[in-house]
């Protein structure tokens, strides 16, 4: 099941997994949609940080409408 990540993990998502396609975009007014590997999400109370062990990730601008999917190899997972 997918999730959305908090907003204050944004930037550290994208330079974790280093994301491009997004030009200018301020990390404010992204969206990011993960999908954990089954068993992985945090647990009802466990800090969220911007990385996991993910099997796929869209990133949308509201901003600008730009979007960027980011594929398991480029997640590492």
């Amino acid at each position: 099941m997918a999730r959305i990540l908090p907003g204050n993990v944004n930037a550290d998502f994208i330079k974790a997994y280093s994301v491009d396609g997004l030009g200018d975009c301020d990390p404010a007014s992204l969206t990011i949609k993960v999908w954990d590997l089954y068993g992985t999400a945090p647990k009802d109370g466990e800090a969220v940080t911007a990385e996991g062990t993910y099997i796929a990730a869209v990133v949308y601008c509201e901003g600008c409408d730009k979007n960027v999917e980011v594929h398991r190899e480029q997640l590492g997972s």
